[in-house]
């Protein structure tokens, strides 16, 4: 996660911005979503030929090498039942970009993505050997995004149905829990309309996953491609040969010259600034030492020092 990827300098760098619609990878993951149900329901297309090649099939992803539908299943949503979509756009709308803000935007994409890659392919390795059929639907990666939610506030409420405070560790539980008692009804479709139940176990755990092994993209790519590791942060500490503790002519006692945040290199500090932000999602601010406070410190200060040199 870079230092221009985050919430206080995305005015200057953030990202792409279609007019504030677009303003956030959340939000261009919910508009791709809606313009392929609507294209898909506007123009007609054979839903035959369109699920065969891009909806998500056992006999596809492993006999045939379509393995372009690992992904491709999650931005399609069954035409015949609205709520469907509905009910994905709205849960990655009020939650996604909850979990944007925590992570950034590059790296919530990355987690998106993977979770549903992830999600689509432990249901057709089930599929494979149990119903086969096809699946489409983004439920896994949705799961898996509410879920990650979950981990950091399961005491948050949220108003299911439209009017009833539930707190998130309940809610989640209601939607994993109910496609197991509910099959056969629609929803993220497998065979014969059944909801892909093992799709949202998926994305789950690998948003358990996520959180406890640290897998944001940044960390993993971005950690070792360009960036150095996080064990150098400042040059070695001055020691007076001798005295130990010399004097001055003012009677003050002058001790070892203590390192600056401020002389960090850039990349450096990128990398010590997403230790900082990690820890503050795990442990919330109070948990700082003085020097990850000194960090948050610097790194303001170098984005208002860009912002004076732009204008």
């Amino acid at each position: 996660m870079g230092i221009y990827d985050r919430e206080y300098y995305r005015g200057e760098r953030g990202g792409p911005s279609w007019a504030g619609l677009t303003s956030s990878w959340c939000n261009i993951l919910i508009v791709i979503n809606v313009a392929v149900f609507v294209a898909v329901w506007a123009l007609r297309i054979d839903q035959e030929s369109l699920y065969s090649w891009f909806a998500a099939s056992p006999a596809g992803i492993f006999r045939q090498g379509r393995i372009w539908q690992l992904l491709t299943a999650t931005f399609l949503h069954d035409q015949d039942h609205v709520w469907h979509i509905a009910g994905n756009m709205l849960f990655l709308y009020f939650i996604g970009r909850e979990v944007e803000a925590l992570y950034g935007g590059k790296d919530f994409l990355a987690f998106y993505l993977a979770a549903g890659i992830v999600s689509t392919f432990c249901w057709a390795v089930v599929a494979f050997f149990d119903h086969g059929g096809r699946m489409i639907g983004a439920s896994g990666a949705v799961l898996g995004v509410v879920t990650l939610y979950t981990l950091y506030y399961p005491k948050r409420e949220i108003l299911f149905m439209g009017f009833i405070p539930t707190p998130m560790w309940l809610l989640l539980t209601i939607y994993l829990v109910w496609p197991l008692l509910s099959e056969g009804r629609g929803g993220q479709v497998g065979q014969e309309g059944r909801i892909a139940w093992e799709s949202h176990l998926a994305g789950a755990a690998f948003a358990v996953a996520f959180k406890h092994f640290d897998l944001r993209w940044s960390r993993l790519v971005g950690g070792r491609i360009g960036r150095p590791r996080l064990k150098v942060v400042s040059p070695p500490r001055y020691e007076p040969a001798r005295p130990r503790t010399p004097v001055s002519n003012r009677g003050e006692t002058v001790g070892a010259m203590t390192p600056s945040i401020s002389v960090i290199p850039e990349d450096q500090l990128d990398a010590r600034l997403d230790e900082v932000l990690a820890k503050i999602a795990r442990e919330g601010r109070d948990g700082l030492t003085e020097d990850e406070r000194k960090v948050l410190q610097e790194a303001s200060r170098r984005a208002r020092d860009r912002r004076a040199d732009r204008l």
